[in-house]
């Protein structure tokens, strides 16, 4: 269901990139510069090939860290009684008020199952094409957080919230969306026990970090904190998480970047640093040494 948007998205691109002769010639040169898969050098299908790999490998390994619906749902229990202890138990109460919204809450529903993958890739690709310098640090980080989650998944399986019907939890996917993701050819693939941690907000976390932090749209780095948030209401809502899910899943991403530098020296804070200093183009250059030579021709 995920898969979905970016296929649509894929579309429209080779739609926009075939509309002219001009568009096509361009295009060609696109798949050129890209198409040739390297090790040693950056290339825009390499970097596919291993997101492809990547997500296929994440999927099994989900499935293979299923564990049994006893622990499970006795593990979600426990959640619920930290969250009590917490004081923070109000995922109900924020479902309640959704429920008698349907519009609404089908659009939170869609939103769960379908954005959360094109949102990543869209994400990737913007950061690939305008701070590559960045890319590969964030990317690696990325995989390496949700690595973490797998061990999570296998030592600690949880059951969502949608599946604690006696608790008071509605599975609004199913009785209003009529959504049934325990059933198909591809449910086998989806681990029903992974609600903890949450990497649909663990994942949005970093895009508004990231994008907060290299955009130089003032607009877009005050209202991308926006998406997080919007994400946490959304799982929440929906009884797809927990709040400590989110919070885990959040946590699990700032440990995995701070733990980077252990591994490589080029991801520590003063190299990263030095990644962010601006340099001075050619073109500036250029000025430069132009008004030098104007100003000694005034003194000779």
């Amino acid at each position: 269901m995920e898969i979905t948007i970016p296929i649509i998205l894929g579309i429209f691109y080779l739609a926009y990139h075939m509309r002219n002769e001009t568009a096509r010639i361009n295009f060609k040169k696109i798949l050129k510069d890209n198409i040739k898969f390297s090790w040693t050098k950056q290339s825009g299908f390499k970097e596919f090939v291993i997101f492809v790999a990547f997500l296929v490998f994440y999927k099994i390994s989900r499935f293979v860290a299923i564990g049994d619906a006893s622990t499970a749902f006795a593990n979600a229990y426990r959640v619920i009684e930290w969250e009590k202890t917490l004081g923070i138990f109000y995922e109900i109460e924020i479902q309640k008020y959704f429920l008698d919204k349907t519009a609404l809450i089908q659009f939170l529903n869609q939103i769960y199952i379908r954005v959360h993958v094109p949102s990543m890739v869209i994400f990737f690709i913007w950061l690939y094409r305008n701070y590559k310098e960045f890319y590969f640090y964030i990317r690696n980080g990325f995989i390496f957080a949700n690595v973490i989650t797998i061990f999570f998944f296998i030592g600690f399986p949880c059951a969502p919230p949608r599946m604690l019907n006696e608790v008071g939890f509605i599975d609004t996917l199913l009785t209003i969306s009529n959504v049934n993701i325990y059933q198909g050819k591809l449910s086998y693939l989806f681990n029903q026990y992974a609600a903890m941690p949450s990497m649909h907000y663990g994942t949005s976390l970093l895009l508004g970090v990231v994008v907060f932090l290299l955009s130089k749209n003032i607009l877009v780095r005050l209202g991308i904190f926006i998406y997080p948030t919007f994400v946490l209401l959304v799982i929440v809502a929906t009884a797809n998480h927990f709040f400590l899910d989110a919070v885990l899943g959040g946590l699990i991403v700032i440990f995995a970047y701070a733990a980077m530098p252990l591994f490589s020296k080029k991801y520590r804070y003063s190299n990263l640093k030095n990644l962010a200093m601006p340099t001075r183009s050619n073109t500036d250059l250029e000025m430069k040494s132009r008004q030098m030579a104007d100003i000694l021709d005034q003194k000779v």
